[in-house]
């Protein structure tokens, strides 16, 4: 793999997130894995993630936000996270009387945070998803057969459970009426074509949705989730997972004009843009999204990435220095730095960020982990 192709795997690999197995690892097992890989935030939500399984909330909270605190950026910790504070809201009690009738509210000191954590996870990924798929409000009617799609969802028998989805769209759906359709059965048809890689199948059930919620009707409202802005920024997204690069740009332009603050629109065309290798525009589109959101710190880490691969090394080291100043153990970002201080001949400079990269680096990084070491023979002592 090239030096720009190695760069580009360092942020855009995948996480190694534990999927069904026939024996999952104990708990134990991935404590253990947590404690000697402690730098990566895939083991620290690993263990969350069994936790909260279990309905261990609390103990869940410090392993997520050990990985937040690695990686601001990893969208299912994020969510999780939002989920965990949700399970945990404790706050004072409060009353208020309006004629005849005393009302009782309850104030959440992690209401802010939550919906910040929410927010960022769906712009990063809008297909992120934790927990059971049966929390999802349903009509009662249809309760039976959703809960048996739902079973089979959660077990990742796709087919399976777009067969019971399917049979509820089926019963609802009428020649003359196609709005009866409850969207929770569309939403997880979709998202079972998704598993399946099946994007032409998918994404006329996200439209539906979105023609389903431009009706902005009361009951509409209460079993639909979405608003019509998040859908559009879904089908962008599934468009662009799909490789219909041009169709996701234009939809997420259209979405820009609409909210020039939508950072995660920018993040996802420098995506599209890089994997183009039109690296000055994926440059460009870094910089409006840290533009449209300015506190986030952690955009630094994908402009410092974009940079390295377009070889402007040291606008990249600038960015990325920004960033591990705030985040000091994402070990990709010194493995960054050290590929572009060694490229500009600075070998004191790399020799330091790369033996840094070593001591954080996660065992999953194998393939960097080799590189920097191969790199640090060359430049020796």
């Amino acid at each position: 793999m090239g030096r720009t192709a190695l760069v580009v795997a360092v942020l855009c690999g995948t996480p190694a997130i534990i999927r069904a197995q026939a024996k999952p690892p104990s708990l134990q097992d991935l404590a253990a894995r947590a404690r000697a890989d402690s730098n990566d935030p895939v083991a620290h939500y690993n263990l969350a993630a069994a936790l909260v399984k279990r309905g261990r909330h609390r103990d869940a909270e410090r392993p997520l936000r050990e990985a937040v605190g690695i990686d601001p950026q990893y969208a299912p910790a994020l969510m999780l996270l939002a989920n965990v504070n949700v399970s945990l809201r404790s706050g004072q009690l409060f009353w208020v009387k309006q004629g005849r009738h005393i009302l009782v509210g309850q104030i959440d000191p992690r209401a802010d945070e939550t919906s910040l954590l929410h927010r960022r996870a769906f712009l990063i990924d809008p297909l992120v998803e934790v927990g059971q798929p049966h929390r999802v409000p349903v009509p009662v009617a249809w309760r039976g057969t959703f809960d048996q799609a739902f079973r089979a969802y959660d077990e990742g028998r796709w087919t399976d459970a777009s067969a019971g989805f399917q049979k509820v769209i089926d019963r609802t759906v009428r020649p003359s009426d196609s709005t009866k359709v409850p969207p929770a059965a569309l939403w997880f048809r979709a998202r079972c074509a998704l598993k399946l890689g099946a994007y032409d199948a998918a994404i006329p059930d996200l439209e539906w949705l979105l023609r389903l919620r431009m009706q902005d009707s009361l009951t509409e409202r209460n079993w639909n989730p979405f608003a019509g802005e998040e859908l559009r920024y879904i089908l962008a997204y599934v468009h662009q997972q799909a490789g219909r690069w041009d169709e996701a740009v234009s939809r997420y332009q259209a979405l820009l004009e609409l909210n020039l603050g939508l950072d995660g629109a920018h993040t996802h065309l420098a995506e599209i843009y890089s994997a183009q290798g039109r690296w000055n525009d994926a440059v460009s589109e870094r910089v409006r999204a840290i533009q449209s959101n300015p506190d986030a710190t952690s955009l630094y880490f994908n402009l410092g990435a974009t940079l390295s691969g377009a070889g402007r090394h040291e606008e990249a080291i600038a960015s990325l220095e920004r960033y591990v100043a705030s985040y000091p153990r994402e070990s990709r970002a010194f493995y960054m730095i050290g590929v572009g201080q060694m490229s500009l001949g600075h070998a004191d400079s790399a020799r330091a960020a790369l033996t840094q990269f070593l001591a954080l680096a996660p065992s999953r990084y194998a393939e960097q982990i080799d590189d920097a070491r191969r790199r640090l023979g060359t430049l020796g002592n």
